[in-house]
């Protein structure tokens, strides 16, 4: 990589994670108030969204599927923005809720089963991938073409030998 795309790279990381620190929780909080479990829900849902979001937009990306690239990519960004408010810093707080005032806590933090959702979710997406991901079986050796004419032709061999025609080629 060249330093010109280190320093986006790394623009880019320092970017997210301010954003993660300020809009963690909101997201979170907002996503539980939907109803009953969909704190819960919503962490499966980026412990899949973080694996598979990104392998589905570089997919869609490839075939030039832009419709199908944004909506991936707004999936792993959002799951990507609601997981790394949860990396503990060095207070033993979680990022997300440095932003808080002194003394609230993250619903996550509130909320500690979540941690077996998101580990769900991964799971699930882990699964996913290997499932969908084209597995390389062992190199096998194929004779060249030298060797081993095409079979159309050698059938015509064959068949024009069994007639008692002489080979034409």
């Amino acid at each position: 990589m060249s330093e010109r795309h280190v320093t986006k790279l790394a623009w880019l990381i320092v970017l997210a994670g301010a954003a993660s620190v300020v809009l963690g929780d909101h997201l979170w909080r907002w996503a539980a108030a939907l109803g009953p479990g969909a704190g819960f829900a919503f962490g499966a849902f980026c412990g899949t969204g973080i694996l598979c979001g990104w392998a589905l937009a570089a997919a869609a990306l490839r075939r030039r599927h832009w419709a199908r690239c944004a909506v991936a990519t707004a999936i792993g960004c959002t799951a990507f923005l609601a997981l790394a408010c949860l990396v503990p810093g060095r207070t033993g707080r979680l990022t997300g809720s440095l932003a808080l005032p002194d003394g609230r806590r993250m619903w996550v933090e509130e909320h500690p089963a979540v941690w077996w959702a998101i580990a769900a979710g991964l799971a699930v997406g882990a699964l996913a991938l290997w499932r969908t991901a084209p597995h390389r079986t062992a190199p096998h050796r194929t004779a060249s073409r030298r060797t081993e004419p095409h079979r159309a032709t050698a059938r015509r061999r064959r068949s024009a030998t069994a007639d008692g025609s002489p080979d034409s080629t």
